[in-house]
């Protein structure tokens, strides 16, 4: 089956939230099928100007390969929503290619129609 990259970038309001929230969204996402690896991204793939927020993206960066199929991606987007949902702070920045989705404190449904539109471009349907 092919994969895909996905860039997730848990963003909190400090250094330690932000490393334990990735921590945490790294056992997450290695307890789905759709998840072939996880790993912390190495400083280099990070943005490396040294201001904070380059420093807490840099800490919460996880690079995880996943089955390049939309209804798989999908699931695992919405795994990754409701965890953050279950958080109640920060944020996480979800990057397949070009495309990037903000998973954020919006609501449930909000969150499904973000992650439909994500994943139609991503994956889109053929005409």
């Amino acid at each position: 089956m092919d994969t895909v990259v996905g860039r997730f970038v848990t963003l909190d309001d400090d250094a330690d939230t932000t490393e334990e929230a990735a921590h945490r969204l790294r056992r997450e996402l290695h307890q789905l099928d759709a998840v072939r690896s996880v790993r912390q991204a190495e400083s280099a793939t990070v943005a490396p100007d040294g201001s904070r927020a380059g420093e807490l993206a840099e800490l919460g960066t996880l690079l995880a390969v996943l089955a390049a199929q939309a209804d798989l991606v999908a699931g695992v987007l919405r795994v990754v929503g409701e965890w953050q949902r279950r958080r109640g702070r920060g944020r996480v920045e979800v990057r397949i290619g070009e495309h990037e989705l903000i998973i954020d404190d919006a609501t449930a449904d909000e969150q499904r129609r973000l992650i439909e539109a994500f994943v139609d471009r991503v994956f889109p349907p053929e005409r």
